[in-house]
């Protein structure tokens, strides 16, 4: 299976990334090593070190190319009461005096 070197988008910002390619239903993805597919711009394959062009001058992406990590709004912090877990865990504790 061969690997490849791709620029590709995440979070909005050009990243560079190891991925392989894998044909589903006809249609060719990019699965990097994390396990998420991605979309890339351009791509290397490591098994052609000879093929070192560059076609952009830049790591500009474009603004409607796919993102491999979307972002959607403010990322909301989950609240936690440990005290709250805690005390459905451990029965109450009766004193005698």
């Amino acid at each position: 299976m061969t690997q490849y070197l791709i620029l590709h988008k995440v979070r909005g910002q050009p990243s560079f990334d190891c991925a392989t390619q894998m044909e589903v239903d006809g249609e060719i993805w990019w699965i990097t090593n994390s396990g998420h597919r991605a979309y890339p711009i351009q791509n290397w394959s490591f098994d052609d070190p000879e093929r070192t062009e560059w076609t952009g001058d830049t790591l500009d992406v474009p603004h409607d190319w796919p993102d491999h990590f979307e972002v959607r709004g403010e990322k909301v912090q989950p609240k936690i009461d440990i005290g709250a877990m805690l005390s459905k865990l451990i029965p109450p504790i009766r004193r005698r005096i």
